[in-house]
């Protein structure tokens, strides 16, 4: 069960830091294309400012669960570093939980909102607004499948390490 839970967690990171990067790209490209337009052309293009920032939107909250998964997240260790390592693993899982309890609330809370903006649409680009509320619902669920993950399989990745080995 520990093995599959990784599995599961990590084929999910390698999904959302491929399209985060891809979404980082496409961010790239369009500053690219508006400065182009802009400075160049002199006919700068409307949409893309609203589409970058929806981009933007989105990889932050497909991104954050990948940082989750990597025990990547800012963290202040200071109680954690001089914690027996029983009483280390019980503030890990404490930590997941309410980091749990936190998505969950994201995604219970951000599902009914989204729903109420499906007609709503973005003043420029006319971009659906149920997708950028979806960023919401999404990047929560998954940093609640990632922490579930890690509470079954392994807990104290949430700490991470840095390259010199201090606890991230």
């Amino acid at each position: 069960m520990q093995a599959q839970a990784l599995r599961l967690a990590g084929w999910l990171t390698r999904i959302t830091e491929t399209v985060g990067a891809l979404l980082m790209l496409a961010i790239v490209v369009m500053n690219c294309l508006q400065v182009f337009f802009r400075y160049v052309l002199f006919d700068p293009l409307g949409w893309t400012e609203e589409a970058m920032r929806y981009s933007v939107v989105w990889m932050t909250f497909l991104v954050a669960g990948a940082v989750l998964y990597g025990g990547e997240q800012l963290s202040i260790d200071m109680l954690g570093n001089v914690l027996p390592p029983k009483l280390r693993r019980l503030q890990s899982i404490l930590i997941l939980l309410l980091i749990s309890v936190f998505c969950f609330v994201l995604v219970v809370y951000g599902w009914p909102q989204a729903l109420r903006n499906m007609k709503q649409v973005s003043p420029v680009a006319q971009i659906p607004m149920i997708i950028p509320y979806m960023s919401v619902v999404f990047g929560g669920a998954m940093m609640l499948i990632k922490a579930i993950c890690l509470l079954i399989a392994d807990p104290e990745r949430v700490h991470g390490t840095l390259g010199d080995g201090d606890a991230a």
